[in-house]
């Protein structure tokens, strides 16, 4: 991702240095009769002659195409992703030209990320390999509505002095700013919880009043967040680990990304852009850390007793949501064959779990290689195409052109 980040900055530096060299190789030498031509064609608003600031607003809107890189992807690597849970969206924009290449625009996008262990990592797919089935065996799925905020700047590479109606057919750019998200991710609940290693041999409890939804999956603290204080301090004694803390909602994102627009008509431009968002949490996906145990959540009673506790003990863990048949069919291409069995140091609750996540598992049901859930080192990101319209506001909205 650094050098993402560079890159961009490299590419932001050379359109802000070289923009007269560019537009010179593209329109022509600027000798003298040229010069002249332009300042009598666009005398009614020149920047040069009577307003170096001319400025112009415009609003338009769009459609989005969102790619979420994270934890539940094809490869365990940062910029994998699963093009096929490619989901529209939409945005809408106030933007305002000022300077000879500036504008700055105010953003508001919805857009929806989107995956799943079971259909990224299939059995019948081309990336079934060791090194991902057993992501496959952790059977974890999320989607996530995101709503996006962002005031970005943005640099014309080709100049503009003029009024609107005289811009250059054809303007690439790049922008760059900040924002917010609100985000809430959630996973589609199955139709039992399974204290057995298989479906077919394990006890289930039901889960009738959430099977086959989409749940909030911060609510259920998936990875121990909303344990209470007293059990967070019994977990630490037992298994020498702190817990996280819930995460928020609404983070912090920074866009970055470049685009072309197209001069349609005098009031309307056409764009495509493409942009990178960064974000400041691992959990778009709700998959960050290490599995928990999962009778912290309660005990055997209180899952029977209590569909949200179950529920919670569920989505925590789905590993253990297969038949004996399924599990042996791909037992080959797995590191460690079999199922884990756990019984809980904080209540009288045993569950099964699939061997080895992510790495080669280790010898012991505690080795920490065993217990990995997601990937802390880095953010989830996504990834922003859009095609959108824009319409530049004439009359009284455009400052600067005192000859009409």
């Amino acid at each position: 991702m650094k050098k993402l980040i560079l890159s961009f900055s490299i590419i932001m530096s050379a359109m802000i240095i070289l923009p007269d060299f560019a537009e010179a190789q593209l329109f022509g030498g600027k000798n003298k009769r040229r010069r002249s031509s332009r300042k009598i064609g666009s005398f009614s608003g020149s920047k040069r002659l009577f307003n170096p600031e001319i400025s112009y607003y415009a609003f338009g809107g769009g459609i989005n195409a969102l790619n979420y890189f994270g934890e539940i992807a094809p490869r365990p690597t940062s910029l994998s992703t699963d093009i096929s849970f490619t989901r529209p969206g939409i945005n809408l924009f106030l933007k305002q030209k000022f300077g000879d290449r500036y504008s700055w625009k105010v953003n508001f996008m919805w857009g929806r990320l989107s995956a799943s262990d079971r259909e990224t990592v299939s059995p019948t797919g081309n990336n079934f390999v060791q090194e991902n089935a057993n992501r496959y065996l952790r059977n974890l799925n999320f989607r996530n509505d995101i709503f996006e905020l962002s005031f970005q700047g943005q640099v014309d590479l080709f100049k503009h002095g003029g009024r609107f109606s005289s811009r250059p057919p054809l303007n690439i750019y790049a922008f760059f700013g900040g924002g917010i998200i609100y985000h809430n991710p959630k996973g589609r609940a199955p139709e039992n919880f399974y204290t057995g290693a298989y479906i077919d041999q394990g006890q289930a409890i039901s889960l009738s009043d959430y099977a086959n939804q989409w749940v909030s999956l911060r609510e259920l603290g998936t990875e121990g967040q909303f344990f209470s204080a007293d059990v967070k301090e019994r977990y630490a004694q037992e298994y020498g680990k702190e817990l996280p803390d819930p995460y928020s909602r609404i983070q912090l994102v920074i866009p970055v990304g470049i685009g072309a627009r197209y001069k349609l008509t005098n009031n309307l431009d056409i764009a495509l852009e493409i942009g990178y968002r960064h974000t400041f949490t691992d959990y778009l996906d709700d998959v960050s850390g290490e599995y928990v145990d999962l009778g912290a959540f309660g005990s055997l009673e209180d899952a029977r007793a209590n569909q949200d506790i179950a529920l919670a003990m569920a989505m925590s863990d789905l590993s253990n949501q297969f038949t004996q048949e399924e599990f042996s069919s791909i037992q080959e291409f797995v590191y460690v064959p079999g199922v884990d069995s756990h019984n809980s140091r904080l209540s009288n609750l045993a569950w099964s779990r699939a061997k080895g996540y992510g790495n080669a598992a280790g010898i012991g049901n505690d080795d920490p290689r065993r217990n990995i859930r997601g990937n802390q080192r880095d953010n989830d990101i996504y990834i922003v195409t859009n095609i959108s319209i824009t319409y530049i506001m004439g009359g009284g909205f455009v400052r600067g052109a005192k000859f009409r």
